[in-house]
């Protein structure tokens, strides 16, 4: 039984690799976005230069990217709000069991 972490520190742990996974999600989105948006555009430069089109979809892209950023910096909030639930859940069952 030495070797048990407290709840608190499996819950900040937890947190943290959640946190994590969600950057890194958002760096990987972030990167396909200017690599395909570049193409994008060297693709309208090279066959339609007359009629620029390539920032239709960066700037609709753009909007999604904006909103997976805004929501890596509410995750945290996220998490938390689940663990709560599910701690009071376990705390019912608990009780339930008792009775």
């Amino acid at each position: 039984m030495g070797n048990d972490i407290s709840l608190h520190e499996y819950k900040k742990n937890y947190r943290e690799v959640v946190k994590q996974e969600e950057k890194r999600d958002f760096i990987i989105h972030l990167i396909v976005y200017v690599f395909v948006n570049i193409l994008f555009l060297v693709i309208n430069l090279l066959y339609s230069p007359q009629h620029l089109w390539f920032f239709y979809p960066l700037i609709g892209w753009g909007i999604g990217i904006a909103m997976h950023y805004v929501g890596v910096l509410w995750i945290e909030k996220s998490v938390k709000q689940r663990e709560a639930k599910a701690e009071y859940m376990a705390r019912e069952a608990r009780y339930e069991q008792k009775s």
